[in-house]
């Protein structure tokens, strides 16, 4: 099987990219699992929820990093699991510490768990503040093109 590429690059926060697939890394039976996976893809993105997976804040148990090395891929940490503003900041930052700095991230906010649709209010408070810190910020949202509107003047 070949992998189909665009001769345009694909940019990302200032970085050049030849696939265009971001993968995660949820539902995978373990880290080789994972690991297998993610090499097949042929992506260079990979999406982490900060808040269920080992980048390092828990020593002792397996760490993705070990398996998907950050000079590797670039690992697009998100806030999976996170309803508020402050808990999803507090996110962004702990994974910009775990992998050295790293200030891209996508802001995942939730209003609901049983549907997971975002909390759009929290998702531009915490857009504002992460902006604002630095982040480069890839916002999941509704189709809503005023909360759109908002985000792409935050930045």
């Amino acid at each position: 099987m070949s992998n189909v590429r665009s001769d345009k690059p694909f940019v990302l926060a200032g970085r050049t990219f030849e696939s265009r697939l971001l993968v995660g890394t949820g539902k995978y039976i373990d880290m080789e699992q994972t690991r297998l996976a993610i090499e097949a893809s042929g992506a260079e993105i990979v999406t982490v929820a900060v808040r269920r997976t080992n980048l390092g804040q828990n020593p002792g148990e397996p760490n993705l990093l070990d398996v998907l090395p950050p000079d590797r891929y670039t690992i697009l940490p998100n806030t999976a699991g996170c309803f508020d503003a402050t808990e999803a900041v507090r996110t962004c930052r702990l994974s910009r510490e775990l992998l050295d700095g790293r200030n891209l991230v996508k802001l995942e906010v939730l209003a609901d768990q049983k549907t997971l649709f975002p909390n759009v209010i929290e998702t531009l408070k915490a857009a504002e503040i992460l902006v604002k810190d630095g982040f480069d910020v890839m916002v999941y949202t509704s189709d809503d093109p005023i909360i759109a509107r908002q985000l792409a003047e935050i930045g």
